[in-house]
């Protein structure tokens, strides 16, 4: 985009002082606004790093609920616990998705800190 710019600087019916001048000019306020917005940008990703309550319990959440199915069945027949059912693949999947996705998370804290 500077080049560009300088092109059509280079065109116009100035003095090579004025044009340097111009040119030098417009290659301060693109940097200095490319630098604001690198910082809103790093602000806003920032703000959605934090998140809300709900995306960092949500895992803890489902997998207690699971845990009190589980219980629960050992109590009271529960179909849902049945041998055939699709609910032990559910919860292998979702164990393996908690226990994967909070290790990746925690190596990632602690490679960003690096």
């Amino acid at each position: 985009m500077v080049s560009e710019i300088g092109g059509i600087i280079d065109n116009l019916s100035l003095s090579a002082s004025e044009k340097k001048q111009i040119r030098s000019t417009i290659v301060d306020t693109l940097y200095h606004y490319a630098s604001e917005l690198e910082k809103e940008q790093a602000s806003i990703i920032r703000t959605e790093a934090q998140g809300n309550w709900l995306q960092k319990s949500w895992r803890p959440i489902v997998m207690l609920a699971f845990t009190f199915i589980v219980l629960l069945g050992a109590f009271i027949p529960i179909p849902l616990l049945e041998n055939t059912s699709e609910f032990w693949n559910l919860l292998e999947i979702g164990l393996g998705g908690y226990v994967i996705g909070r290790s990746i998370e925690k190596v990632t804290g602690k490679i960003r800190k690096i």
